[in-house]
Parts: C-alpha cells; structure tokens; sequence
C-alpha cells in the first residue's frame, strides 16, 4: 500500500538536491520551472509504475495518493524556483485538481468504466444531414433547404468535441469537463460547452453530459448550464461523490485520510500563500 507518510520524505530526498542545482543555475524562471516540472513528472511517472504490480482493486487508491504527493512537491519546487503570482498559482492548481480527478478513470474499480476516443464532428454533422433528408423526404424544396443546412454548416464550422473525459460505462457514452471554477470570464466556455453538448446529443442522444467544478461558489454562468439541463452540474463535495458513483475509486477516503495542505505543504510556501493580497490558500480547497 502507497503510505504518504514514507512517500513525500522519498520525494523530498530525491528531489531536493536536483531543485537547489536548478534554482541556482543561470536560466530563466521559464526554464527553471520547465526543469522543475519534469524532474517532478518522472518521479511520477516512476512510482506509477510500481503499482501496476498491486492488486487490481487497490492501484486506484495508490494512484491517487502518487498523484497528491506529487502535487504537493511539484508546487512546492516550482514555486522555489518561481515563485508564484496569483494568475500562475490559480491556473496551476486547475491543472492538477483535474490530473488528481482523472487519475480515477485511469485505474477504475468498476469495469464497465473505459475510455474512448471523442468522434469527429463530422460523424455529427453526417449524422444530423441524413436525419433532416429522411424528414424531408421527396418535399419539393428539398434541395433548396439541404443547401441552407450546408450553409448553416459552413458558418458554424468544425466543432473541437475533445472533453476531458469521453468514456463508456457499461456502453453508455458519458462526457465530463472539470473545471476548478466558475468566475466571470467563462461565458466563452459556457456557450462553447452548450455547443459540444448538443453537438454530443446529435452523435448519440443517450450520452451523459456532466460538468464537474471543485468550488461550491461559482458565477452565474453556471448556472445558466444547469438551467439548460443539458449538463449534469456538481460542484464542491459532490464533485467527489459522482466521481465514486461512476468509477468506484475511494476518492473522499483520500479527502478525508490523505490530503492536508497545511500540514504537507512547507510553512514557508503556505504562509507565502496565506500572504497574498488574495489569499491563494482557497485554491487548496479540495
């Protein structure tokens, strides 16, 4: 069983010396950060390994407690080498609470769960044109409103339905985008996710549509994707719930048992955090 206790002290041992060369070379901060990084991926990518020879039902708890872990010492030792400001900070995090989620569709305890390739928005597009000639039928304006449909097409253009995961669970196609918020700036995201959404529903009208958000307190443009009832929307504790519900893993025994900032994180690198004119603790919240 992977311990947290015995593997933040493994990774602060073997990768201490490396960061202390990294922040001490002439590079850039950019540079710096990128050698971090990658130091902090094949440390990983190392322990990922090993617990391929674990028990099925226990790789996804492993996998998930490796992925905290070297969550807590990747912001640590990039932030060592750069330190961070509030934009960096709150990007970043998005970034690895959506790793440390998806890592449950990576080794799922239920067995019906697989991921798939997102179809091409061709398939939708031929799709909804042999729908609108079957109705048509041998209408005398057939043509004339097949050519509008094509131009409708031409305006609207190719349609990305890549998601952060596209997978089955006991053949039904299931979507999921996370997102670590909500805030202003998302009404690009909302109508783009009302789109693929549609877009989805065309391809195979069972599809499951769910949006997973780490915070509880959003902006009002999610609630306009609950109201669409298109998207399954949960936020918060719930976010965690439903990963469980799809996949098996043990996430809120991670919650609960295993990730603690505080007490993980340097006193330095969270007092820094605590500091900021906003305070970037929050983003911690998961």
């Amino acid at each position: 069983m992977v311990d947290k206790t015995r593997l933040l002290p493994e990774l602060h041992a073997s990768l201490t010396p490396a960061i202390e060369k990294i922040a001490k070379s002439g590079l850039t901060h950019q540079q710096k950060a990128q050698q971090a990084n990658t130091l902090v991926t094949e440390q990983r990518n190392r322990l990922v390994e090993a617990i391929k020879a674990l028990p099925k039902e226990e790789r996804g708890t492993a996998a998930l407690v490796i992925q905290y872990c070297c969550t807590v010492v990747g912001l640590e030792y990039r932030h060592r080498v750069w330190p961070y400001e509030y934009m960096a900070f709150s990007r970043r995090i998005g970034e690895l609470w959506e790793a440390f989620c998806r890592t449950a569709w990576t080794y799922p305890v239920d067995a019906t769960v697989a991921r798939m390739d997102a179809p091409n928005f061709s398939d939708v597009r031929s799709a909804l044109l042999e729908r609108i000639t079957s109705n048509l039928g041998v209408h005398d304006k057939a043509k004339e409103v097949m050519s509008d449909v094509s131009t409708l097409f031409e305006i609207v253009g190719d349609i990305n339905m890549k998601e952060d995961e596209v997978f089955r669970k006991a053949d039904i196609p299931h979507v999921i985008d996370f997102k670590s918020g909500f805030g202003s700036n998302e009404k690009g995201n909302m109508l783009r996710l009302l789109t693929v959404g549609r877009a989805y529903r065309i391809w195979d009208h069972r599809t499951k549509l769910m949006l997973l958000v780490r915070q509880d307190e959003n902006n009002n443009y999610l609630k306009v994707l609950l109201r669409s009832k298109l998207w399954e929307v949960h936020t918060g504790a719930n976010t965690y719930k439903k990963i469980e519900e799809i996949t098996g893993a043990d996430v809120q025994s991670i919650r609960e048992g295993v990730i603690d900032w505080r007490a993980d994180l340097s006193p330095e690198f969270y007092n820094y955090l605590k500091s900021q004119p906003t305070d970037l603790t929050a983003y911690l919240a998961w």
